[in-house]
């Protein structure tokens, strides 16, 4: 091999690495699919309206995908994203920025529909539980649980609970069963009637 050659090879290698070294630095990534000019990579995306507010919001939360709608005033309106571990969500959102309803999936992938009042407290909850069978909450203003229907494999019912969120009287009936219902103290039935 010849000087000129040598010095060929060596502008050719310093080159790749130089190149390779300023895509990283200009894309901060070494992944060739980036040079894709059909590939938009961001760490946060922006759609603004033509005064220039933003409208649309896609970024990460605690390292997980978030879609944010804004109305004309600045306030969240529509956000969908994961939760911590990768449920899905979505939140819609009043004016003020509270949340009024929720739907999500639960870590075991079981759906949930909730609704909020005037100051973002949980006031209603519909699910379904680990068997599929469908649940509906009802809590007072103070976050405890009031009302509570529910349907299992074999039985449906509704409880009533006092401002302590303990069960108080429950009305229930299996398949093939007379109804019964159940009053309590204490969180301790007391007395069944058939």
């Amino acid at each position: 091999m010849n000087l000129s050659m040598a010095k060929v090879l060596i502008c050719s290698l310093l080159a790749g690495f130089l190149g390779s070294g300023l895509f990283y630095v200009v894309t901060g990534t070494t992944d060739a699919r980036a040079q894709d000019p059909g590939l938009v990579t961001a760490g946060e995306f922006r759609l603004t309206d033509p005064s220039g507010r933003t409208r649309l919001l896609m970024t990460l939360v605690r390292d997980k995908p978030r879609l944010f709608m804004l109305d004309g005033e600045g306030e969240y309106r529509l956000e969908m994203g994961l939760g911590d571990t990768g449920e899905p969500h979505i939140w819609l959102r009043d004016s003020e920025g509270h949340s009024k309803i929720q739907v999500a999936l639960t870590g075991k992938g079981l759906p949930s529909f909730t609704l909020a009042d005037q100051q973002g407290r949980d006031r209603a909850v519909v699910a379904l539980s680990q068997s599929g069978e469908p649940t509906l909450v009802l809590r007072d203003s103070k976050g405890k649980d009031r009302v509570a229907m529910w349907r299992d494999a074999k039985s449906e019912g509704i409880a009533l609970a006092d401002e302590k969120g303990q069960a108080q009287v429950a009305l229930s009936v299996a398949d093939g069963q007379n109804p019964s219902l159940t009053f309590f103290k204490d969180g301790t039935s007391y007395q069944s009637l058939p």
